[in-house]
């Protein structure tokens, strides 16, 4: 399964199709909206999230419940285009007057202009904007509710913010059950989340941080050794095209992290199945181990602050500050549910395409059996 998107962030509406959906796979609105609730009501959100209600409207794909083996088509109206339509307009956009010329270092702005010969920043943020995740969540609570019929479960927490790090480790059935706006049970961890993203935003600044992927044991040769079938790489290339990611790392940090061979581990038997224990994060020669599979998402400052900085007008050549829009404070949080989706895709993609992928009953069954 693989996502295809349009729109733009203060446009009519974003859209998203999942193609490759196998059939009879069990779906519940409340699901999907609970899951776009966690993206918007994320601690260190704008004003913004406050106006969106991401209501989704099926197109096709999904009829009482159940995905029909179809492409899954969804809309997401922008309720920010009620302010916006006079800009946003398809024919009668005030171009003119609503220029944005003071490029934002670190954003798409300056590689877009230069690209598709824009003479208007605006042409670029708003279809680079992360506005767009919103549609990664909702078709990828498509491919979370396979896994779980699979019995494959996924569970996030964020570790680090700024030089801020959650100095305490949790079960993964206790990651797992967290639904709070902040991804930790880290109580000390979460007041001094609070109290940064409190100073970031009176000094007009924006905050990084790293957030843990955590999957259940998958059956060992999920995957490929074929360079283009590698589950790692599938995993980090959906993850590296979500606009805040900037690095992954499977497991530990290095490889002597953990101690002499510690990080390679070693493989044991398991209810008659060979299986791995490592600090590798799951993943040997680009298929799964049967170990849990820990993937590292390291999330950049977002680009758009309060204050600006120091940048170029295109329209006039002069030195500015960049423009000044509203913003996040941090996507760390946010980006939580977006990874939990765009993770749940890849490892669905990898399992259909080594036991077939017409229908959830035949999948269940092939996998089952493995």
């Amino acid at each position: 399964m693989y996502v295809v998107k349009a729109g733009e962030s203060h446009g009519r509406a974003i859209v998203g199709i999942l193609c490759n959906v196998p059939a009879g796979i069990k779906i519940e609105e409340k699901r999907i909206l609970d899951l776009l609730r966690e993206r918007r009501r994320a601690l260190g959100r704008s004003s913004r999230q406050k106006k969106e209600n991401d209501k989704i409207e099926i197109i096709t794909g999904i009829r009482n419940g159940y995905t029909l083996g179809n492409n899954v088509a969804i809309v997401i109206k922008n309720k920010a285009y009620a302010e916006f339509e006079q800009i946003m307009g398809a024919f009668s956009a005030d171009v003119e007057s609503e220029q944005i010329t003071a490029l934002r270092p670190g954003h798409a702005d300056l590689g877009g202009i230069n690209r598709f010969a824009h003479f208007d920043a605006r042409n670029v943020m708003e279809g680079a904007s992360a506005r767009n995740t919103c549609v990664d969540v909702a078709l990828g609570a498509i491919a979370i509710s396979m896994l779980e019929q699979l019995g494959i479960k996924i569970a996030v927490e964020v570790r680090s913010l700024d030089c801020l790090n959650s100095d305490k480790e949790f079960s993964f059935e206790e990651n797992l059950n967290n639904t709070s706006p902040y991804f930790s049970q880290n109580k000390k961890f979460i007041s001094g989340c609070k109290k940064i993203i409190d100073e970031a935003k009176e000094m007009g600044e924006s905050l990084g941080g790293m957030v843990e992927v955590t999957v259940s044991p998958i059956k060992p040769g999920c995957g490929s050794y074929v360079s283009e079938k590698r589950i790692d790489a599938l995993i980090a290339g959906l993850l590296m095209q979500t606009q805040a990611v900037k690095g992954v790392v499977f497991g530990s940090n290095s490889t002597c992290e953990e101690g002499f061979n510690s990080y390679n581990g070693v493989i044991v038997k398991e209810e008659n199945q060979l299986k791995t224990r490592s600090f590798s994060g799951g993943i040997d020669g680009g298929m799964t181990n049967g170990d849990y599979i820990k993937v590292k998402a390291f999330i950049k400052p977002i680009p758009t602050t309060i204050k600006g900085n120091k940048s170029v007008d295109i329209a006039t050549g002069e030195e500015c500050i960049s423009a000044k829009q509203r913003a996040d404070i941090t996507a760390v949080f946010a980006i939580c549910p977006v990874l939990k989706a765009k993770v749940a895709l890849a490892i669905s993609e990898a399992i259909c395409e080594r036991v077939g992928g017409d229908n959830i009953s035949a999948i269940i069954n092939r996998y089952n059996s493995l």
